[in-house]
């Protein structure tokens, strides 16, 4: 079966965590040189880099967490000067403050090298043609497709959010044979070529990518039956790299994270014990390369468990199951992610509502899915003038969507 890395993916298991336990020192180091976060951290726990001698001492380090990475807002997580920084990377929103990741020239040459290992391990050659249907204004991978298709010798139509004719018409008239997007967008996709009537055999479809959101095995089935092609499944994390920290292969008996990158662990949410594998928690990763932003033991609140034992396809990496559920209140609309303290945020900045809310997302598989918030309002708004009402909801629609980067339906309710 293909392996873009094969001295790597399918390196004995000891040898892997050899590597892993020489890279985890480098990297602890690292972080309390350079990262002022980290040094408290640490001294905070009477723990000093030099106890950190094997990856058995992995548990003593504390957790980092997503609100440490916004209170050290906008460079205290950096452990490099600016100058060796290439590229930053932050989420849209004009409340708070947001996470900001930056990667070095290293760190980038990595990340292409990661999406190139799951392009090629669910068989894109050089013979391809990768239709790349992902936001590339909001989403940094869109860009990572291109440039490690080019590592491999394949060919990329950048799509980003053509309309799903569009995107149809480019299928027919390029013979693009792997599609990279949301499992929501290529749902879209189906339903608009069952309008015009399109057989998907007629298409030079073989392979899909997706991600950026859950997305549950009959999902996966109306997506093969309907473009005749193998979905799978890619892993990434907003505050570390999207996607490339893990894929399926075309074995798809979970997905292989790459651990020459990656330290993973498996915590109980509630208590923070490491969990054996094959347990279900919360995935705790460790970067063990990355130059810029090096995180240690950050908590994704994705749940998941692993696996450590060889893959059919000769890969010896240890694998996760496909992350359907998390242990926050985040959600998923359209491939974009929606935290409740963000919305909470901006409720609070506008005089009159508020501060209970609730949120609803109508389900329909396909770009159909829609947020509404349902916010209490003073009587008075409720009962007064329906002009001041409707005003007093388009404040908070636009608010919100300035924030979220997403359109939200309002409903506004009285307060009991």
């Amino acid at each position: 079966m293909p392996i873009f890395k094969p001295d790597i993916e399918t390196m004995e298991r000891q040898e892997m965590l050899e590597l892993q336990n020489e890279r985890l020192q480098i990297v602890v180091n690292q972080a309390y040189s350079n990262v002022d976060f980290y040094r408290r951290k640490f001294d905070e726990v009477g723990l000093n880099p030099d106890d950190i001698k094997s990856l058995a001492d992995l548990k003593r380090i504390p957790f980092t967490t997503r609100k440490d990475l916004m209170e050290n807002y906008p460079y205290g997580m950096f452990a490099v000067p600016l100058r060796d920084v290439v590229r930053l990377q932050f989420p849209l929103g004009l409340y708070g403050n947001p996470i900001v990741i930056g990667y070095t020239r290293e760190d980038l040459k990595i990340w292409r090298e990661l999406v190139a290992r799951i392009m090629v391990g669910v068989g894109i050659t050089e013979h391809d043609i990768i239709q790349v249907a992902f936001n590339y204004g909001l989403f940094l991978g869109a860009v990572r497709f291109n440039q490690s298709a080019e590592l491999i010798g394949a060919a990329v139509v950048p799509t980003s959010i053509a309309s799903a004719e569009v995107q149809i018409r480019i299928m027919q008239d390029f013979r693009s044979t792997a599609l990279a997007s949301t499992p929501s967008f290529a749902l879209h996709i189906i339903e608009a070529m069952g309008k015009k009537g399109i057989n998907p055999r007629t298409l030079s479809l073989k392979i899909g990518l997706f991600g950026a959101e859950p997305w549950p095995e009959d999902v996966r089935q109306v997506i093969e039956e309907n473009l005749g092609i193998k979905a799978y499944d890619i892993y990434g994390v907003m505050e570390l790299v999207e996607p490339g920290v893990a894929g399926e292969c075309v074995a798809r008996a979970g997905l292989h994270i790459f651990e020459d990158h990656f330290l993973p662990e498996v915590i109980d949410p509630q208590t923070g014990q490491v969990l054996d594998g094959g347990q279900e928690g919360e995935l705790v990763i460790t970067t063990l390369t990355t130059s810029a932003y090096p995180l240690l033991r950050y908590r994704t609140s994705d749940v998941t468990s692993l696996h450590t034992e060889r893959c059919s396809c000769g890969r010896t990496m240890a694998r996760m199951d496909r992350v359907l559920k998390r242990t926050d209140e985040m959600i998923s609309v359209r491939g974009i992610n929606v935290f409740p303290e963000k919305i909470q945020e901006v409720l609070a900045s506008i005089e009159g509502i508020g501060p209970a809310y609730s949120m609803v997302v109508a389900e329909k598989r396909g770009m159909n899915d829609r947020l509404k918030v349902r916010v209490e309002a003073k009587e008075e708004i409720l009962e007064g003038q329906e002009e001041r009402r409707i005003t007093l909801q388009e404040i908070i629609q636009l608010a919100l969507r300035r924030a979220l980067g997403l359109r939200v339906e309002v409903e506004l309710t009285k307060r009991p």
